[in-house]
């Protein structure tokens, strides 16, 4: 085999490395066409096509790390405007339960910790005196009525919710009057006793607090009347079972209202 036959075997391989390269690093390193010509420059082109090579390799690394340091940033915003969200919607609680409830609404505080054990029904707030949390505050959501902050610390405050076995609330119901005592307990609903009424009561009314007690704001929902128990002729107050309005499971956010 004479040398130039070689030589050009040589280029057809370097052709092929050329287009392999290309299909890599998405552009050819140098023009396949400059790989025609006299077989002495074939060192110096080689050389030159090795450099560019890896000048891309280093491009497309420093590509990558441009684009990793994006998506960082992007995440970094998205939590921002998540934080802006969250914000929003506590501002938007706020001004529901001051229009829909009492204007002594005064500040929102999120929920630390939900139910704890089998013998009470009490939340622990994330906020205390160092946000403004008082003892006694009504606490109550877009829904209903929560319950009444019992204890408070610098960043901390416990509630007890109406689902409470301590818990009394005075309530009536809504559009038919009427006097009694909501009690909670350790089941899905509470109970309503010794209730004086201005008319029967029925299923599906609507519970709401009363005066009665003072500590809590007048016409705050509380829940629906889901079961009458069976009345006594002996006396002529009643009772019967309703159904929070509060879903406290999943509850995140108490409003807090001036204390009475």
């Amino acid at each position: 085999m004479s040398s130039f036959v070689r030589a050009w075997y040589v280029l057809v391989v370097l052709g092929l490395v050329t287009f392999a390269l290309m299909a890599f690093v998405g552009r050819a390193p140098v023009s396949f066409t400059a790989y025609v010509g006299a077989p002495g420059e074939l060192p110096a082109r080689v050389g030159t096509a090795a450099r560019q090579t890896a000048a891309s390799l280093v491009d497309r690394r420093d590509y990558r790390a441009e684009i990793a340091a994006l998506s960082d940033a992007l995440a970094e915003e998205r939590q921002k405007v998540r934080l802006l969200e969250v914000a929003n919607e506590r501002l938007a609680a706020l001004a529901d339960v001051q229009a829909t409830q009492t204007p002594g609404a005064e500040l929102v505080a999120p929920v630390a910790r939900g139910f704890v054990g089998q013998a009470s029904r009490q939340l622990e707030l994330a906020a205390g005196t160092d946000a403004g949390v008082q003892r006694l505050m009504p606490a109550t959501a877009p829904a209903g009525l929560v319950g009444l902050v019992t204890d408070v610390t610098p960043r901390r405050a416990v509630v007890r919710s109406i689902m409470d076995p301590n818990s009394r609330v005075g309530v009536t119901v809504r559009g038919k009057g009427g006097q009694g005592v909501a009690v909670g307990a350790l089941g899905p609903n509470l109970s309503v006793v010794r209730f004086i009424e201005d008319q029967d009561v029925q299923v599906g009314d609507v519970v709401e607090t009363s005066s009665i007690g003072g500590l809590f704001p007048r016409g705050i929902e509380i829940g629906r009347v889901v079961a009458l128990d069976p009345d006594d002729p002996n006396d002529v107050r009643s009772s019967f079972v309703v159904e929070p309005s509060v879903s406290f499971g999943t509850l995140q956010d108490v409003v807090l209202i001036a204390p009475q």
